[in-house]
């Protein structure tokens, strides 16, 4: 465990390396009131190739739309209000500041004839125009703009659809592609040195809490990098189709990840065990989600994983807060993770929405939010991990002040206690948390650590670790009699074992046989 904190640090410098010389540049826009944006929801009978523009009803608007899960195209209309007499730009680009949506296409007039421009998901990645940005970005015509003020965007996706044209000139195009790209490094930057770090921290202690975290960040890092755009330029530059599904099957997978890792870190098996099944219930709804959605791309593909993913993080977060009341320590950084991160989901769509104003801080919350909520699941689980360590140094100098045993405990009610302990450990199956220690144990039952040790030893004769394994190996044989086809490795993990070794140690030392041994003679 000392080996732990130095890492942390090396986390945290690290992450300040990166904030240090990577600051994030805020592009300016064209000054919005020398361009009226409107738009219209077009009928599903209604041509989209701008031949019925004198019919069409337009609404204004600024700023953004966000039209959630709309399968209907919507084409905006966007117009020049200055005088194109007085000209000071040789270049102008319009972005749309998401990378999700299936299909941007750009019209503008050249000649009295329209010509188009298309980017998005469902297209190969653009071979020019800063290749490398992820964002959809169409150089605009000057001239086609002289002659006409007007020109026209037609939207389309079967994601969430998210409208937001803004222009941009020569010099503020080159802040708004640079300072994309230093945000994008550093968070992905961060997620790295998370998952490096939990790939050591794992080797150092063999803690699958760990395990369970570095797949939770590894599909993490994927589904980031097909909602942000990256994905399509570094990935699968070619594969329109995939880069079209991959934001919802690894956005799947990266939520099923999170609740296995949960399930694992508060033990909700044991503690919870009501919500134990229903978020096994959630996973499988999830996944058989995600496989449908490789085969077909329909519109509920998306919002679909989107409630299952409220329902479950609600859920999640709503049990780490019911424990956190139950006096478990170590679900105050997972509450506060789950608690920046729901903030950010909500400012997001304040800023899709309208209500919040356009910022970098808005526009990348949901980043922000995970970046935050993963360094506080670092903190929960490095501090599951060394506080006993520190609590057992603090007992042991206590310890050599203290008396004989039988003063220790004199004035206890023992019995009182004693049922406690009996009553934690098999009613409430706290030995299923693999970091119970006899410190914790001590803090439930408000005495010290060398009390319990004292009343455990007089009045059990055993000691704390003694009385743990026999409490974790009696529900092994339980769950292995009940259902004698569930794995070893499973069922060692599941009462509060973390290494296969430790739990084969203790099964043959109180059952007398190995658990395979032990296996064979139920179905004998």
């Amino acid at each position: 465990m000392k080996r732990i904190s130095p890492l942390l640090k090396i986390l945290i410098f690290s992450i300040g390396l990166i904030l240090t010389f990577n600051t994030a540049i805020v592009a300016e826009k064209l000054a919005p009131e020398l361009w009226r944006t409107e738009y219209h929801i077009l009928k599903p009978n209604e041509p989209s190739d701008l031949s019925n523009l004198k019919s069409l009803d337009w609404i204004p608007f600024q700023g953004s739309l966000a039209f959630g899960f709309e399968s209907q195209k919507v084409l905006v209309r966007v117009s020049y209000l200055g005088q194109t007499d007085k000209w000071e730009h040789s270049a102008l680009y319009l972005e749309n500041p998401v990378a999700y949506v299936d299909s941007i296409t750009v019209f503008q007039w050249e000649e009295g004839k329209l010509f188009r421009m298309q980017d998005g998901d469902i297209y190969p990645k653009r071979k020019s125009i800063f290749s490398q940005h992820p964002y959809p970005l169409f150089s605009l015509d000057i001239n086609s703009l002289k002659q006409n003020k007007e020109f026209y965007i037609l939207y389309e996706s079967l994601s969430n659809l998210f409208i937001s044209p803004e222009i941009y000139d020569e010099g503020s195009i080159l802040s708004e592609v640079f300072g994309v790209r230093d945000l994008f490094f550093i968070y992905f930057g961060i997620i790295l040195i998370v998952f490096i770090l939990n790939a050591i921290l794992f080797g150092l202690t063999r803690n699958s809490s760990f395990l369970y975290y570095m797949l939770y960040v590894f599909t993490s890092f994927l589904y980031q990098l097909s909602f942000t755009g990256y994905a399509k330029i570094f990935l699968w530059p070619n594969s329109g189709k995939w880069n079209d599904q991959s934001m919802v099957f690894f956005g799947s997978i990266a939520l099923v990840s999170v609740a296995l890792f949960s399930i694992r870190f508060l033990v909700l098996q044991k503690r919870i065990p009501i919500v134990y099944q229903g978020i096994r219930i959630f996973i499988y709804l999830i996944l058989t989600n995600a496989v449908i959605s490789l085969v077909i791309r329909s519109i509920w593909n998306d919002p679909i994983v989107h409630v299952l993913g409220i329902i479950t993080s609600l859920t999640l977060f709503g049990s780490g807060i019911y424990l956190l009341l139950k006096k478990l320590e170590i679900a105050r950084f997972y509450v506060l993770a789950w608690t920046i991160l729901l903030i950010s989901i909500l400012c997001f769509n304040f800023y899709a929405l309208g209500i919040l104003p356009d910022s970098i801080l808005f526009r990348h919350a949901i980043q922000l939010g995970t970046i935050a909520e993963m360094l506080l699941f670092q903190f929960a689980i490095v501090d599951r991990l060394m506080k006993p360590k520190e609590e057992t140094i603090i007992t042991v100098e206590k310890e050599s002040k203290q008396n004989s045993r039988t003063q220790r405990i004199s004035n206890l009610n023992q019995d009182d206690l004693i049922y406690q302990i009996n009553h934690i450990l098999s009613e409430e199956k706290l030995f299923c948390d693999e970091d119970l220690n006899v410190n914790r144990l001590s803090t439930i039952l408000g005495i010290r650590s060398d009390q319990t040790s004292a009343l455990l030893n007089q009045k059990l004769g055993v000691s704390f670790n003694q009385l743990l394994s026999k409490y974790r190996i009696e529900e092994a044989c339980k769950i292995l009699k009940e259902d004698p086809s569930q794995n070893i490795l499973t069922v060692a993990f599941a009462v509060g074992f973390n290494t296969k070794s430790a739990f084969y140690e203790s099964f043959q030392k109180i059952v007398g046989k190995t658990p395979t041994e032990y296996k064979k003679s139920l179905n004998s």
